[in-house]
């Protein structure tokens, strides 16, 4: 599989959830995990717009 962002191969792939991209652990700005059965994770793109970090940062 290769990043969406990148073009490098991924060998354990991540969904962000704001944009809907597969990326490599490079292109990933941050994840954590609001309940033990959720994990968020947003990208880098993702992180500079405000609306989408807001959201990330409330999410519990």
């Amino acid at each position: 599989m290769l990043c969406e962002k990148c073009s490098e191969p991924v060998h354990n792939p991540e969904k962000c959830d704001y944009c809907e991209k597969v990326l490599c652990v490079s292109c990933v700005k941050s994840s954590k995990n609001p309940k033990k059965t959720t994990r968020l994770v947003i990208c880098k793109a993702c992180w500079g717009n405000m609306e989408k970090r807001t959201k990330f940062k409330q999410a519990r």
